[in-house]
């Protein structure tokens, strides 16, 4: 996926450097996110957002600070077909749609590059309000993943997967 700024009304995505872990570090021990992020460390937070294969990762700006970051990655068969997508937005800038916008300025980006089919997110079955967001995008469910992920303190929690097909995206990223 083409590495390059993108924008919506209020947030601008920018690629994700090294230099942006040492904020993320912070975002991902707030309280409002670290009960979703299994590791908070530096070299987790690369491994998942820099270094996995066949993954691009944009910082989310806000207001002019690095607010969080979104990734996209390739999933499924044929390849570049289906999209994985995640993000992380920090406690000052939940609730106000923001994360909801940045997903959507992502996905009308790679469906208009790549022309991607269908689109899969992973959160964790109690995280409610990461799920009205993808839902907001006209995400749907297609079950639980039972103890899918390991959550903070070593046990394992229930995942809900959700699709959503090209056609079905509901644009939001004018905010």
């Amino acid at each position: 996926m083409t590495d390059s700024e993108l924008r919506g009304a209020r947030i601008i995505l920018r690629p994700l450097t090294i230099d942006d872990l040492s904020v993320l570090e912070g975002i991902v021990t707030q309280p409002g996110v670290q009960p979703w992020w299994t590791d908070t460390s530096r070299s987790g937070l690369a491994a998942a957002l820099l270094d996995a294969p066949d993954t691009s990762s944009w910082a989310v700006i806000i207001q002019g600070a690095l607010a969080g970051a979104v990734s996209a990655f390739d999933t499924g068969w044929p390849p570049g077909t289906s999209v994985g997508l995640a993000i992380v937005l920090g406690d000052a800038w939940q609730d106000h749609g923001l994360g909801t916008e940045s997903l959507s300025v992502l996905v009308g980006h790679v469906i208009g590059e790549r022309g991607v089919h269908r689109f899969t997110v992973d959160p964790a079955a109690a995280n409610t309000r990461a799920i009205r967001a993808y839902e907001k995008l006209g995400f749907r469910s297609v079950g639980v993943m039972r103890q899918s992920e390991p959550a903070p303190g070593g046990v394992w929690r229930d995942c809900m997967l959700m699709d959503l097909l090209s056609a079905e995206f509901v644009d939001r990223s004018a905010g």
